[in-house]
């Protein structure tokens, strides 16, 4: 089985939110909403990242961005944003979504989740990465600085 198609059946039958697998081995899965298990693996994993696969619920501009930062190779997400889907494939990225929406909402509903327009606002992935650590704080589980 492929990377991207472990991380893909994880996430749907385990009920996952994240699932990030790299050489048939699942490195990360958790069942927090939102961008922070991401963000936060990123942080811990970094490079290592670099060719694995990530499922998500919900991939939007800021996870994109953070995926092409680690280079992972594919993408898998339950719900992506046009501008995400845009954005990997044109990093040349394999991704693949259940369900396609113009915009990431906010949790209610009523506007533009904050984090797909701290994406849109940054230049590049490392400029978003580092308005992502001055909202969650620059250390990981372990309370060591990020790098």
């Amino acid at each position: 089985m492929e990377d991207i198609d472990l991380a893909r059946s994880l996430l749907e039958e385990e009920k996952w939110n994240l699932v990030i697998v790299k050489g048939g081995q699942v490195l990360v899965s958790s069942r927090e909403r939102g961008i922070v298990p991401f963000f936060q693996a990123v942080q811990s994993m970094g490079k290592s990242l670099h060719n694995a696969a990530v499922a998500d619920r919900i991939v939007g501009l800021a996870v994109a961005m953070l995926c092409l930062y680690v280079g992972v190779a594919s993408v898998y997400a339950g719900i992506a944003s046009e501008g995400a889907l845009d954005m990997l494939r044109g990093q040349g990225v394999t991704v693949t979504s259940k369900n396609i929406v113009p915009h990431i909402s906010n949790y209610d509903g009523t506007g533009l989740c904050p984090f797909e327009k701290m994406a849109k606002d940054s230049q590049n992935p490392a400029q978003l990465l580092s308005a992502l650590k001055s909202i969650f704080g620059g250390h990981n589980y372990a309370g060591e600085p990020f790098t």
